[in-house]
C-alpha cells in the first residue's frame, strides 16, 4: 500500500467513525477526484483547509443535488456503534488468549457512539499490547475499505479514491 492509499484510507477511516450524530458531511468528489467535508458553514479538503472561493462556490452548488443519481458527489457513510464494535471483535477473534482478552473484549463491547474505535487507545491499555497496534491498524484500514465497498456498491469507486 502507498503512502498516499493510507493516508486516504485513514481520512475515510476518520470519516467513517464520525459520531452518528455529528453533522458534519465526509464526501468524495468524482469530477475532481477529491475527499473534501462539509463542517457547518465551511467545506475544508482533507487537510482541513479552507477550499479555494471559486471550488467551494461549485462544490456547494452541486451539494445541493448530492441526492440525484447523476451526482459526482457520494457522501461517505458512517459506521454506527454497532458496526464499530463487530469490527473490534472480529479483530480481537485473531488473537485468541491474548493478555488482557476479557478487558480488550469488554472495552469494544462498550464502544460509545464516539469518533474512531477504543481499539485506538491500544498502546494507552497496556504497554504489553503495542505490538498489536501495527496489527491493528493493518486490519482496520483494510476493514474500512471493505466497508466502503460494501455500502457504495461500487467498486471501481474505491480505486478512483486510492
Amino acid at each position: 500500500m502507498t503512502d498516499l492509499e493510507r493516508f486516504n484510507l485513514y481520512w475515510l477511516c476518520q470519516a467513517m467513525t464520525v459520531p452518528v450524530a455529528d453533522n458534519s458531511r465526509y464526501c468524495y468528489d468524482g469530477l475532481t477526484r477529491k475527499f473534501f467535508v462539509s463542517k457547518s458553514s465551511a467545506l475544508l479538503d482533507m487537510l482541513d483547509l479552507s477550499l479555494p472561493t471559486d471550488e467551494e462556490a461549485d462544490l456547494r452548488t452541486r451539494l445541493e443535488s448530492i441526492d440525484f443519481e447523476a451526482s459526482d458527489i457520494v457522501e461517505i457513510p458512517r459506521l454506527n456503534v454497532q458496526d464499530k464494535v463487530a469490527v473490534q471483535l472480529l479483530f480481537l477473534s485473531k488473537f485468541p488468549g491474548i493478555i488482557h482478552e476479557e478487558k480488550l473484549r469488554l472495552a469494544a463491547e462498550q464502544q460509545p457512539d464516539s469518533g474512531g474505535f477504543v481499539l485506538d487507545k491500544l498502546e494507552k491499555m497496556a504497554g504489553s499490547l503495542a505490538p498489536m497496534q501495527a496489527y491493528w491498524e493493518d486490519f482496520k484500514l483494510q476493514t474500512i475499505r471493505y466497508y466502503l465497498e460494501k455500502y457504495t456498491g461500487i467498486i471501481g469507486i474505491i480505486l478512483k479514491m486510492l
